[in-house]
């Protein structure tokens, strides 16, 4: 409780979250307009693919294929993707979930960015950079096609989390 007081207290902190919220809520109500959300949430669709190359290369997922040009998928958008060789049981939890990274960047913008440029009377550079916190947060989570994609893997995981947290407890 303390740690949330602190941060109520920082001057802009207040400020800086409804305007990161305004931001994020503009994001979701475009969702259903393609070119409108494809554009605004450009900066955020390309951190979100980005995570999923970077974390695909590291775990020999060997990525192949990448876009951030939107397309009709089924009744919705794809606002990007990243096509993988080699997705498996070990690597295919932590490449859907790769976009999650973005929350602590998310988290460095409001923080570290926002709150200097509100004290500043930085009020356009602020505005901008609440716009690119709330893009950051918006593709901060994976996409259902992420999680089809590793689904095998998620439940691998999750089988071996209860195992362990079983074992813990019986302990």
């Amino acid at each position: 409780m303390d740690l949330l007081q602190s941060y109520l207290h920082q001057s802009g902190f207040l400020p800086s979250v409804a305007l990161v919220v305004a931001a994020y809520l503009l994001l979701l109500s475009l969702r259903y307009s393609m070119w409108r959300v494809a554009l605004l949430a450009l900066p955020g669709t390309i951190a979100h693919e980005l995570m999923h190359l970077l974390v695909g290369y590291v775990l020999g997922a060997r990525p192949h294929g990448f876009s951030v040009w939107p397309r009709a998928q089924g009744r919705g958008w794809q606002l990007g993707s990243v096509s993988f060789r080699n997705i498996g049981l070990l690597n295919g939890a932590w490449v859907a979930l790769a976009p999650l990274l973005l929350l602590p960047l998310a988290w460095v913008g409001l923080m570290q960015i926002l709150l200097p440029l509100w004290n500043q009377s930085r009020w356009g550079w602020w505005l901008l950079g609440g716009y690119l916190t709330a893009t950051a947060l918006f593709a901060a989570l994976p996409s259902l096609q992420d999680i089809r994609i590793g689904w095998r893997s998620l439940l691998l995981y999750a089988a071996l989390g209860a195992l362990l947290l079983g074992t813990y407890a019986y302990l």
